[in-house]
């Protein structure tokens, strides 16, 4: 592949935060590699790298439409894709000109292979082994794990990422490090399953609680965990991450509130068991916010079934929800089952979001009156700065708090950003 010198690089992400941690530290990598530079639009570069999503069709054909567009509106670039479809349906990009496809296990190889040095080897250790220091620097992600042992029926996951595996303590605490040495005043551990952290590489019991403490010893930020799976989050794991610095903010993708439906998907947990982790999570950390994934129209959910998700997502634990209507996935044994009406998928998927907007609107209103923390961000709504507290309500920033900054906010009508998520 020819490219001219001082590169320019746009890197383009679908998907799931995981993927966009990815992408950022491939363009870094990128940059640095070929002596380039990092533009903010795809007409600038001459080399656009496009990390794809396979979670839903929708995604998938998002991720197919993405790449034709690019290749028809800008004859002069490289195209670079990359991701889970590239593992999962790679036929999507063939014969498309101008377009080169390296699949996942050979992310970390991308900047070698395109500065005429291919490395020889994989590193052992989950890519990047470095953190991604060149964009905001108020909030940032930090990949500690990768891929999933689970085998939920529904789920493409594991056969794009591969099996569970963890960074070691003593690279996630180096990258963090340097996070904070670049100003990052929030890091959010980021994985496909982290509540699985520590199992297989550590057998003295080291897992997510461990690692929190660990990081938060580091100090200069406080830290957010992403999406913990209930598989194996347990009581005991919200009570020994009941730390200082943690923020009172989860995201627990219980799936469906019917044990049919779990049993079903896969899922090792009951509803049981998740009204179990909606009590410690509260407990342990008041006023936190507490979302969840639901997947709608799963193939042999019942109307009671369904009233039994809709009655989860109702509870007021619940601040706010990511609804999917079920999408089949070729090659998981939910793809095999007989689909529901698509209007009953749809119809269920409406009902759901408005409880999710009616739960986000609750939980915002509960929280009025109340002084938060804010980190207050680069980004701009109506032309303000905003800021995020650690329980997950963006609120306008006070004057005259600049980016990077800790502020005290008495939460009120005028300053919570109602519509955003």
């Amino acid at each position: 592949m020819n490219l001219p010198e001082n590169t320019s690089v746009f890197g383009y992400t679908l998907g799931c935060r995981l993927n966009s941690y990815e992408t950022e530290a491939l363009v870094g990598e990128l940059v640095e590699k070929l002596s380039g530079n990092r533009v903010n639009a795809p007409g600038d570069a001459d080399l656009i790298l496009v990390n794809t999503c396979a979670v839903t069709s929708r995604s998938q054909a998002r991720s197919r439409k993405t790449v034709r567009s690019y290749v028809a509106r800008y004859p002069d670039a490289r195209i670079i894709v990359t991701g889970c479809v590239t593992v999962t349906y790679p036929d999507d990009y063939k014969g498309m000109d101008r377009v080169t496809v390296i699949p996942n296990s050979e992310k970390q190889l991308i900047a070698s292979m395109l500065s005429g040095m291919p490395e020889t080897k994989l590193d052992k250790n989950l890519y990047p082994v470095f953190a991604p220091v060149t964009t905001s620097k108020t909030r940032g992600f930090l990949k500690i794990q990768d891929g999933c042992s689970n085998r939920c029926t529904y789920c493409i996951v594991p056969l794009a990422r591969g099996e569970s595996r963890s960074q070691p303590r003593e690279l996630v605490l180096s990258q963090a490090a340097e996070m904070v040495n670049a100003g990052f005043r929030e890091i959010c551990l980021t994985g496909v399953d982290i509540a699985d952290y520590g199992r297989g590489l550590y057998t003295n019991g080291y897992g997510l609680p461990e690692l929190v403490g660990d990081l938060l010893d580091i100090g200069g930020f406080r830290l957010r965990i992403g999406s913990v799976e209930p598989q194996y989050l347990t009581v005991k794991t919200l009570e020994n991450l009941a730390i200082p610095g943690l923020c009172r903010h989860f995201h627990i993708p219980f799936q469906s509130g019917s044990d049919n439906i779990l049993k079903r998907m896969g899922r090792r947990y009951c509803r049981a068991e998740a009204n179990e982790l909606l009590d410690a999570a509260t407990s342990l950390f008041p006023g936190a916010c507490i979302g969840s994934d639901i997947i709608a129209g799963f193939p042999g959910e019942t109307e009671d079934d369904y009233q039994q998700t809709l009655e989860l997502s109702r509870d007021s634990r619940i601040n706010y929800l990511h609804v999917f209507p079920f999408s089949p996935r070729s090659g998981t044994p939910a793809a095999e089952m007989k689909l529901l009406h698509p209007e009953i998928t749809t119809a269920r998927s409406v009902e759901l979001r408005k409880v999710s907007t009616e739960s986000r609107k609750r939980f915002r209103e509960n929280n009025l009156k109340t002084t938060q923390t804010v980190l207050v961000e680069s980004r701009r709504i109506n032309g303000r700065m905003i800021g995020l507290t650690d329980n997950y309500i963006p609120v306008y920033a006070p004057d005259p708090a600049q980016e990077g900054d800790l502020a005290e906010v008495l939460l009120s009508e005028d300053n919570v950003c109602w519509g955003q998520r």
